[in-house]
């Protein structure tokens, strides 16, 4: 019930709908952005350390212990394949597996600035 209280609760799923509706968004919607996909690593990175950042920090209203940091690290893992699976089945869009792997670069080091920063 604590977590449901916290603004950072909600600004991490606030954060979370928003890439997963933007991973829905079909191609021919992102033509405003169509020089962006030159830097389609970054991007994705930097969604990533956002998301991890904000996860570690909704977690952090309580002590965080180990069963907590395996929490982390499974998030970590999956929401970024669960984002690229949504894309695949998105007209327009393309799942990458290299997505993936800067998603996750992206999340263990938001989440490790995190944990490493004092409030």
């Amino acid at each position: 019930m604590k977590y449901l209280k916290s603004y950072r609760t909600w600004l991490f799923l606030t954060y979370s709908l928003i890439v997963i509706l933007l991973s829905m968004t079909p191609g021919k919607q992102f033509s405003l952005f169509l020089n962006l996909w030159k830097y389609d690593k970054i991007v994705h990175f930097v969604e990533y350390f956002g998301l991890g950042f904000l996860f570690v920090n909704m977690l952090m209203i309580n002590v965080l212990d180990k069963r907590m940091k395996l929490y982390i690290v499974i998030f970590i893992f999956l929401f970024p394949i669960l984002d690229e699976s949504l894309q695949y089945f998105t007209p327009i869009r393309i799942a990458d597996v290299n997505d993936v792997i800067v998603d996750i670069i992206g999340g263990i080091l938001g989440s490790y600035i995190r944990v490493y920063i004092s409030d």
